[in-house]
């Protein structure tokens, strides 16, 4: 079993090396990792709320700058209600255009490398699923 980070010193080289099984990682500072998995972009940033008690939160740029009409507004619902995990949100949902991102939080220090990247891998492929329906990339 992976021991629990310190801290989110340990998670960035851990996740970008588990990443890199399905993503083109990025960027990488001390806490945080950029993936991209299909046409999206993905930050996951480790969080140390507690001892022994390390969150990942995942943050992916699903669409960019679409025209905001009630029409996308019932394809991001439509979108979200089909996520077992996360949920996608629109940027600005009153102005012109916005932007669609998913977001989820959960605890991961415990969780070995294959469980942690199955979570990741889930999360990530509904966010690049949910970028093929919204805008066809």
């Amino acid at each position: 079993m992976t021991e629990p980070s310190n801290g989110g010193s340990v998670w960035p080289a851990r996740l970008a090396a588990l990443l890199a099984e399905f993503g083109e990682v990025s960027d990488v500072d001390s806490d945080s990792v950029v993936v991209r998995v299909g046409s999206t972009r993905a930050s996951i940033r480790a969080l140390d709320l507690a001892a022994g008690l390390d969150v990942l939160t995942v943050t992916q740029l699903v669409a960019v700058d679409l025209p905001n009409t009630d029409v996308l507004r019932d394809d991001v619902e439509s979108c979200d209600a089909q996520l077992s995990f996360g949920a996608l949100r629109r940027s600005d949902p009153t102005g012109v255009t916005t932007d669609v991102l998913q977001y989820y939080t959960f605890p991961a220090g415990s969780l070995d490398d294959i469980p942690l990247l199955t979570v990741l891998h889930m999360v990530l492929s509904a966010g690049a699923d949910a970028a093929q329906q919204l805008s066809g990339t």
